[in-house]
């Protein structure tokens, strides 16, 4: 996601995730083997990193896939980690959040089929949330909710706001 920046201690960084869907995908129609079994899924074995300013690090570091419905997972969760590389306390606050959203882009046997939004994220759910994160630490502070499951061998980059975009991967390591 892009957010505000702590630039110098007291500055605002937003954190969060975005609601919607932009291009739908019909899984209802695949084989049950195409998709990856509920549980949690380290992100191919390492974190990924989204956005490294100096000062602040932002870091995809796994996803977890929940209970399917009907046959078919329905959700997925993807959780970030924010590392503050700098000597400051940065203050981090979900207030005006969303600028352009959390998204993830998938690519299927090397084509692109589109994008989807997170149906919900951290701030969405807690907008008065803040936290101060101190000099040379991390912590996992955010997550988005996606409402479909790429399936097994699809590439997924994950849109973080402004931050940026992370390199696309299979999320569930295979």
């Amino acid at each position: 996601m892009n957010t505000q920046r702590a630039m110098a201690a007291g500055t605002p960084i937003a954190v969060a995730a975005a609601f919607g869907l932009i291009a739908p995908l019909d899984e209802s129609s695949q084989p049950t083997n195409a998709f990856p079994k509920p549980g949690a899924y380290a992100t191919q074995g390492n974190s990924t990193v989204i956005s490294d300013d100096g000062e602040l690090e932002v870091s995809w570091i796994a996803s977890q896939v929940f209970p399917w419905e009907g046959g078919i997972p329905t959700r997925w969760q993807v959780n970030v980690i924010y590392y503050n590389k700098s000597n400051n306390v940065l203050y981090l606050t979900c207030k005006d959040w969303d600028k352009e959203g959390v998204r993830e882009n998938i690519v299927r046997k090397g084509k692109s089929i589109g994008y989807v939004k997170a149906e919900r994220d951290l701030c969405s759910e807690h907008p008065n949330w803040n936290a101060n994160l101190s000099p040379n630490h991390r912590f996992v502070m955010a997550w988005a909710v996606f409402h479909n499951v790429p399936r097994l061998g699809d590439r997924v980059s994950l849109q973080w706001d402004d931050y940026g975009t992370s390199k696309a991967l299979d999320p569930f390591g295979h």
